[in-house]
């Protein structure tokens, strides 16, 4: 017989296997599953953090390169970064198949982790004998666990099919002949008709996308506890959890919110209470780093100790709903060790320290106290005056940008016009499309007075007329936005206007397509390129052939600055017009801001040029902890 602690659930024993008196839904949330737990981590506690710090000395070691390895390695066999825009169904399917992939592997690496936990808690023995013996045991189910991984993400693919077209098909009927910029901004009527129709399909969507996710989710500790296949897991899983999804949904989402959390709270008390503690530390260079290096490491320890409390709580939550609805568990001494457990798994934890300890003098050392900064005023200061026009380029001028990023298209008749959208439909109320409006026509269309009536009668400008009025007083950034069909012949007219100006001295061609920036390189060899992106996905710096990348200001931190720098191409954040992060990405180190205020950039470049080396040194570390 076996006693569970506290003496309020009558538990027998099998075949040296579990059975628990299986509780009421109001138990459920009675606490029961909270005891249960509480007890768990005082029995496992020791045995847990030994096996969180093996695994993730594994997945240092082992996971994450080849998790990273195999994702390139998709993008590098299918030919296509995938970084940009998406051109056609292909593209989107390819992206779709990657994104799943990416989120198998995800998942897989969380029912490894949990496998182990789960391996914990059902043995018995001294913390060292149970960590190596769980390891042992997560990689003896590896395979079975990835199969189930699969089904699990096959399974939701082919939920997801349904709602995914009706986006699809609404997006196509209602905003399919309407320019993207055109309906972000302007939200007209169309879109709220897609939304209407869209959200509750969306919703019913990611309700059946919830309902699987909670009816599998015992999945894991029925094939690591009780042995079964993946499908008999899933089967097995289903039927413990059959009636309980909402209560269970309840538990899980609490506790998953909480876990969130705390790294967030630990971040944040170590900004408010312990960085200013830096300031004491005398003003020279060394002391300050060794300081920081001394700080950044007891962070990272912080919070892998926070992260292993949360992955502990998931874990033990799992086992508890597993066990109190019915699941078996075997209780065995742990077997199948390596020799001397105490050192396999002291060294995974000497692992874990040292790797904390070179990260945080890497990210001291590669804090780059450069004041190198450009500022790129987007679409000249377009908070200021019309965007792409010679009014905005010229407000950029005197806001000191270094540089001025516009869009170039074609017009019916072949030239090469300064303009974001594919239509005039939000800066003129004019619907016709770009590609089939002559110059000529073009010439009458007031761009200027949407923004401002001061502005009456501002124009489109020529590519060949922005280069002239620019002169050389500033960088022109040129993106190309090619229509269907027309992106060569945008590139050869582009190439062509800037050799006639002789103004490649002053030009960077861009393109959030990685396929016509390859083809610039092709055209015109003495080009400088950028490429813009959403994301920069594994694989694109490799295959891509750019001077510069353009990336949503989201996406970067500190590794995507250190990417940059050790390939050796240009960092540009876009569109960043609030100070805070302007200073933020600059003490990060990006190589230029892209913003619609040129000005203000101007002004925060120009304070952190007054800084001394370690005021600035203090200030990049407070920029990293508010990334």
């Amino acid at each position: 017989m076996h006693n569970e602690p506290g003496g309020h659930i009558e538990s027998g024993s099998l075949d040296g296997m579990e059975r628990p008196t299986i509780p009421d839904d109001r138990q459920l949330l009675r606490g029961i599953l909270i005891q249960d737990m509480r007890q768990d981590l005082r029995r496992h506690l020791r045995p847990m953090l030994a096996w969180y710090l093996l695994f993730t000395a594994f997945a240092v070691v082992a996971a994450a390169p080849l998790s990273t390895w195999s994702l390139a390695a998709l993008l590098h066999w299918i030919e296509r970064p995938l970084a940009g825009e998406f051109d056609g169904l292909i593209d989107i399917v390819l992206a779709l198949g990657w994104l799943m992939l990416a989120g198998a592997l995800a998942l897989f690496a969380v029912m490894l982790q949990q496998a182990g936990m789960l391996l914990v808690s059902a043995s018995h023995g001294c913390r060292y004998r149970i960590a190596a013996a769980a390891l042992r045991g997560m990689l003896r189910r590896a395979a079975p666990l990835a199969a189930l991984t699969g089904c699990q993400v096959l399974a939701h693919a082919v939920l997801a099919l349904p709602w995914l077209v009706v986006g699809i098909g609404l997006y196509w009927l209602l905003l399919g002949n309407l320019d993207p910029y055109y309906v972000i901004t302007v939200q007209p009527a169309a879109l709220w008709w897609f939304l209407g129709g869209f959200l509750p399909v969306l919703a019913a969507g990611l309700f059946l996308h919830a309902t699987l996710y909670f009816r599998w989710l015992l999945a894991t500790p029925a094939l690591v506890l009780e042995g079964l296949s993946p499908v008999a897991a899933l089967t097995r899983s289903r039927a413990l959890t059959r009636g309980r999804h909402l209560r269970i949904a309840l538990l899980v989402v609490g506790v998953a919110l909480a876990i969130a959390a705390l790294p967030v709270l630990v971040t944040l008390g170590y900004d408010r209470a312990a960085t200013p503690l830096l300031d004491q530390i005398p003003a020279n260079r060394w002391l300050v780093s060794a300081g920081m290096v001394g700080y950044l490491t007891l962070y990272a320890a912080t919070v892998l100790g926070v992260l292993f409390l949360g992955t502990t709580a998931n874990a033990l939550l799992v086992r508890a709903l597993f066990h109190r609805l019915g699941g078996v568990i075997g209780v065995q001494d742990a077997d199948a060790v390596p020799p001397r457990p105490g050192r396999f798994v002291g060294g995974a934890e000497a692992v874990v320290l040292v790797v904390a300890l070179v990260q945080a003098t890497f990210a001291v050392v590669s804090m780059n106290l450069g004041r190198e900064v450009t500022v790129t005023a987007h679409r000249g200061a377009s908070a200021v005056a019309p965007e792409n026009t010679l009014a905005a380029f010229e407000a950029a001028l005197d806001a000191g940008a270094d540089a001025i990023e516009f869009d170039v298209r074609l017009s019916a008749d072949g030239a090469v016009i300064v303009f974001h959208d594919s239509d005039f439909r939000r800066m003129a109320g004019d619907s016709r499309a770009v590609v089939d409006t002559p110059l000529s026509d073009m010439r009458d269309i007031d761009v200027g007075s949407w923004f401002d009536p001061v502005f009456s009668g501002e124009r489109i400008p020529t590519l060949a007329e922005a280069l002239d009025f620019l002169d050389g007083r500033a960088q022109a950034l040129v993106e190309l936005k090619p229509d269907p069909g027309n992106a060569q012949a945008l590139l050869d007219a582009t190439v062509a206007v800037i050799e006639d100006g002789g103004h490649w001295d002053a030009v960077i061609l861009a393109s959030l397509s990685p396929d016509l920036v390859r083809a610039a390189r092709v055209v015109a060899p003495q080009a400088r390129l950028a490429l813009f992106a959403n994301a920069a996905l594994p694989g694109t710096a490799r295959r891509t052939d750019f001077d510069m990348l353009g990336l949503n200001h989201v996406r970067v931190d500190a590794s995507v600055v250190a990417d940059a720098r050790r390939r050796g191409y240009l960092l540009q954040v876009w569109t960043v017009n609030d100070p805070v992060l302007m200073a933020r990405y600059m003490d990060l180190g990006v190589h230029d801001i892209s913003t619609d205020v040129p000005a203000e950039a101007v002004r925060v470049r120009t304070e952190r040029a007054e800084l001394t080396d370690v005021e600035l040194l203090l200030a990049r570390l407070r920029s990293w902890f508010r990334r």
